[in-house]
């Protein structure tokens, strides 16, 4: 799961190939044999709906009186579709909201309070069994709009078998002698680019930049204020990742061509690593590309640095006819079950409550999945940034002019600080 972007966040989530089912005016109605029937979207690719599928299934299977029904958003049109059908009471009952967005939605009441609903028997997982850092921007006022699906820690994905073809050595090397870090990062991408490949698909949204960031030492957000400008090692970072584009070690996933994104980019052997979360990997295990988790690259004393965890919410529609149901349903989907059953084996995130860690390592494949909770250990959900509707599209804006070479790092700082202290109310 991404966004998305946080996230959470959760930035850069593969596209969904199913379309959404049509909806009546409330986005649910009843069924022949008396159940309530509720509607529910979310993006992702083919794979992960299927693993999305799964709690569905489980859910529908011990409910007496509610079924529920999955349709999937293709993700680039994702939140404007949901806010258009929002908007013209064509929504459905229930459906992701993305770390990034989630504060748009709870300002023009379009989705349920949950908080009330938690301490009542009917849910089926309670506030207190989430990790306390991922709630981002889904809390305002004490209250809570969404819970968080899943969590996905970005790290990167690498090709092992073009790495070996180009005899290159690989990350986990580097790693194991204690040396992953940008020095060696600028080092492979090097040499997969003369090795006819791509290194690395740089995105350009602000839960991407930040994993560079943080992986420095340096901060765009502290203490509820803005301090990108005033962080030396925050400009580094922007250097760092405008370098490697320029030098075509990285190359901008808006320069791809049509429809070419960095999960098609990968399987078709044209670039050696992409960064994700988990939610590539149900994906890529459908292919036969031999690849491997590891974590993103430092350039602090830290081994494995702090980076974005994407965070996706689930949220109920306001305006459905059938909110209390819809509440159940979320309930169930984010609980301890409900996240055992869609994570297991194949899943496409990291739980994001507590006690079901073992889902992430029970494949044989990737190798590594463990560095998947090393990364959640050490990572954080972007905050402060998150919550001013629609900041996160204006620093897209201008990383995208800073990733095309229209925009030096040091201006993109500069833009991006005071976007976001003037959308934040700071200026």
């Amino acid at each position: 799961m991404k966004k998305r972007s946080g996230v959470f966040v959760l930035g850069g989530m593969a596209i969904g190939l199913v379309a959404l089912a049509g909806c009546s005016s409330s986005g649910s109605s009843g069924s022949g044999d008396g159940k309530v029937e509720l509607t529910f979207s979310a993006w992702g690719n083919p794979a992960e709906l299927k693993v999305y599928q799964r709690a569905v299934d489980a859910f529908n299977e011990q409910s007496d009186s509610v079924e529920v029904e999955l349709t999937g958003i293709p993700n680039d049109n994702y939140f404007q579709t949901l806010t258009t059908r929002l908007q013209g009471g064509q929504a459905p009952d229930l459906f992701y909201v993305g770390a990034e967005d989630i504060s748009t939605l709870i300002s023009n009441g379009t989705i349920e309070p949950l908080s009330e609903f938690l301490n009542t028997d009917a849910s089926h997982v309670k506030a207190d069994e989430f990790a306390d850092g991922l709630w981002g921007a889904s809390q305002k006022d004490n209250e809570i709009y969404g819970l968080p699906v899943d969590c996905n820690p970005f790290l990167m994905y690498y090709n092992k078998g073009m790495f070996e073809e180009a005899g290159i050595k690989t990350p986990q090397e580097y790693f194991d002698e204690g040396n992953w870090n940008w020095e060696a990062m600028e080092e492979v991408t090097s040499q997969l680019r003369d090795a006819g490949k791509y290194g690395f698909v740089q995105e350009g949204g602000h839960g991407n930049i930040i994993n560079w960031v943080w992986a420095n030492g340096g901060l765009f957000a502290e203490d509820d204020q803005i301090v990108a400008d005033e962080n030396d090692l925050t400009l580094e970072a922007f250097e760092f990742v405008e370098r490697m584009v320029a030098d075509k070690n990285f190359i901008f996933s808006g320069t791809l061509p049509e429809g070419q994104g960095m999960d098609a980019m990968f399987m078709s052997n044209q670039v050696g690593m992409v960064g994700a979360g988990r939610w590539l990997t149900p994906m890529f295990l459908e292919t036969s590309i031999d690849f491997d988790y590891i974590p993103w690259p430092t350039n602090t004393e830290e081994e494995i640095p702090s980076v974005n965890i994407a965070t996706a919410y689930m949220s109920a529609n306001a305006k459905g006819d059938h909110v209390e149901e819809a509440m159940e349903f979320v309930s169930f989907y984010t609980s301890q079950l409900g996240q055992e059953t869609r994570l297991d084996g194949e899943g496409n995130a990291v739980p994001s409550v507590e006690g079901i860690d073992e889902v992430v390592v029970n494949q044989e494949k990737p190798e590594h999945g463990s560095y998947l909770l090393d990364a959640r250990q050490t990572g954080r959900v972007v905050g402060l940034e998150f919550t001013a509707p629609g900041l996160n599209k204006e620093l897209e804006d201008i990383y995208e002019v800073m990733l095309l070479g229209d925009l030096s790092p040091e201006e993109a700082v500069d833009q991006a600080a005071e976007v976001a202290r003037d959308m934040l109310g700071e200026s």
